[in-house]
């Protein structure tokens, strides 16, 4: 968790069409893989960062960090120590984004086992083309984007309060607040100073048709 979300690029989301209108200017390299519509592990989306000499903008990275000696990627890290743990704790000082997403999805779970009962949850008070902002770490691997390889993100997660907990024990931290937003982009704030402010908005669970099979089984 979180192991999906999703990106609604529909006409009259405002806010998503100009973050990758934003992309296509830019030009960046793997913004042609740009998508939208349902994101999995190791796709590339769009992620807002603040760069030297351009302030706040928008990045097209893959999600994951690939595992020390190979074995797939590590999408989520624990807010609760990732600033100790040696695969982000370099991250969380340096490298901190911000992922847009429409909703992100989970499945119930009976007896801690994963059913097919999958929910999209959004934000319980959503206002017009709202988009919720997941708070994120990126790596530079192969060199960074810049050096031909490529930046990969990562989302943090915390432990799930009680609207969250019947789905699952985790769930991303969402940053509603603009200052915190604005906070967390800054280097200069430090995590643990940040990491008070992780309080969940309300959400609210729509029930979603099960994945095919063949998805299914890759997120097994």
């Amino acid at each position: 968790m979180c192991g999906r979300y999703y990106i609604d690029t529909e006409e009259e989301n405002v806010k998503t069409r100009a973050i990758l209108a934003e992309l296509e200017k830019r030009r960046l390299p793997m913004s042609d893989q740009v998508r939208g519509g349902e994101i999995f592990p190791s796709q590339v989306a769009p992620v807002i960062l603040r760069e030297e000499g351009l302030g706040v903008t928008v990045r097209p990275m893959k999600w994951g960090f690939p595992r020390v000696g190979g074995g797939g990627l590590v999408i989520n890290s624990r807010s609760e120590k990732a600033d100790v743990t040696p695969m982000f704790q370099r991250a969380v000082r340096e490298r901190r984004c911000l992922v847009p997403a429409s909703w992100f999805f989970e499945w119930r779970r009976t007896d801690g086992r994963k059913t097919k009962d999958k929910f999209a949850f959004l934000l319980k008070e959503t206002r017009e083309n709202e988009l919720m902002y997941l708070a994120g770490v990126y790596g530079q691997f192969l060199g960074g984007y810049e050096g031909g390889g490529y930046d990969g993100f990562a989302v943090l997660t915390r432990e799930a309060d009680g609207q969250m907990s019947p789905y699952h024990d985790r769930m991303p931290v969402i940053l509603r607040d603009e200052e915190l937003k604005k906070a967390w982009l800054n280097a200069d704030v430090p995590f643990i100073t940040l990491r008070g402010g992780f309080e969940p908005p309300a959400l609210f669970a729509r029930s979603v048709a099960p994945d095919p099979p063949r998805a299914a089984a890759a997120n097994a």
